[in-house]
């Protein structure tokens, strides 16, 4: 039996450029090999430990067979993670650190194994990577292969699965064959442990990034399958319809409640508005949620909801320590209030301080003038009272 995998099942974005142009150097290179004696030259010998040698050697081979058997595996797995990728030179560093990976493994399996020192050539240490690099970054991602048994068949492989087959077939090589012949399947190996660990090193973050999307695109390609073209294109389109539909109904969702909280604002029923806001929002949500419904509530003028609401947001700025943040809200909420309290009086000398450092003796004189009344002792009136008259603005606000 035979399995020879040839593309991957996924759309591509865009034409795979480097994939096509790392193929285009292989055939290239293997044209000058024909044509003249270079291969000698490109070929890397373990004990040079030279990665000019390392990287030369990976884009020549040895016949037709050769090339043709590298170049069918590694378009079945590159394109699609250079999509993935979705960033050329990191691609390409990754191309290079396998060939360079490939290199030293071989290297120091000679050294290991005191076998002779074999100069080598060929692509496969890199398409092996690529195999590594998939059961990381696209695991479930399915691979069309031709399994030749009796008769010539198409089939779906995950590609976790092939690396798996691939990958474990030549650690047994390597391991079972003579120490001259299992050199042959040391670059596999370190290839493709190279491939894997780049996508874990590396790829994490962009693996998080795509998730959603590459399996959105994985089910596409299954219904695809079963079911044809017409199918999938209209699971695309539902997928792509259906966070717009959902982000319309968030935001009519979310201008209704706004609308019933301007009505009990507007009348005086700030105790239910206050608990309706809360309801939705509490000392967990993230400033960057509460800001655009405060300047909604601010639009609506002076009132307890805004004060409270203020005093919501103010506080978990203070949580982010963005203070300076802070004391942008709490000049908003005096130009309404001015005698506005904030959410934890242990700060008020803290902001009517910063205050003053920057230029602003009115938010300073607000939070200082009559503390002894306003915070009955829990702030130290006398360091108000200092404060205040550093302010130059005696007069209450």
């Amino acid at each position: 039996m035979l399995i020879l995998p040839y593309s991957t099942a996924l759309t591509l974005a865009r034409p795979p450029y480097i994939s096509y142009a790392l193929v285009a150097i292989c055939l290239l290179v293997f044209t000058l090999q024909r044509a003249t004696s270079i291969t000698a030259s490109l070929a890397y010998y373990p004990d040079s430990w030279n990665p000019i040698t390392m990287l030369s050697a990976s884009f020549a081979h040895l016949n037709l067979w050769h090339l043709f058997g590298n170049l069918i595996f590694f378009i079945a797995f590159a394109p699609a993670l250079e999509i993935l990728i979705g960033n050329s030179l990191r691609f390409i560093g990754i191309i290079l650190c396998i060939s360079v990976t490939v290199g030293v493994g071989y290297s120091l399996w000679i050294v290991i194994t005191a076998s002779p020192n074999i100069p080598v050539v060929g692509f496969s240490g890199v398409v092996t990577g690529m195999i590594g690099l998939s059961a990381y970054l696209m695991p479930r991602a399915r691979i069309r292969v031709f399994c030749w048994l009796l008769v010539w068949k198409t089939f779906f492989v995950p590609a976790w699965v092939l690396a798996v087959i691939y990958i474990g077939l030549d650690v047994w090589n390597m391991l079972t064959t003579s120490s001259i012949g299992g050199t042959a399947f040391v670059g596999h190996v370190a290839g493709g442990l190279a491939g894997f660990a780049c996508g874990w090193l590396w790829l994490g973050e962009r693996k998080f990034e795509i998730s959603d999307q590459l399996n959105d695109e994985i089910e596409a390609m299954k219904i695809e399958q079963r079911h044809g073209k017409t199918r999938a294109e209209a699971h695309r389109y539902q997928k792509a319809v259906d966070p717009l539909i959902a982000e319309r109904k968030r935001a009519r969702d979310y201008d209704k409640f706004m609308g019933q909280v301007y009505q009990m604002v507007k009348t005086h029923r700030d105790s239910e508005a206050v608990l309706e806001l809360l309801t939705r929002y509490d000392q967990q949500t993230l400033f960057t949620e509460l800001e655009p419904v405060f300047e909604r509530v601010y639009e609506w003028g002076p009132s307890r909801t805004l004060a409270c609401f203020g005093r919501l947001l103010i506080h978990n700025l203070e949580r982010e320590q963005r203070h300076g943040r802070a004391l942008f809200y709490i000049e908003r909420c005096q130009n309404l209030s001015p005698q506005f309290a904030l959410p934890d009086l242990s700060r008020v000398l803290f902001y009517a301080q910063m205050a003053l450092d920057t230029g602003k003796p009115l938010i300073a004189r607000n939070l200082v003038f009559n503390a002894a009344e306003r915070y009955a002792g829990l702030v130290n009136a006398q360091q108000c009272h200092h404060l205040l008259q550093k302010t130059g603005l005696a007069n209450p606000p």
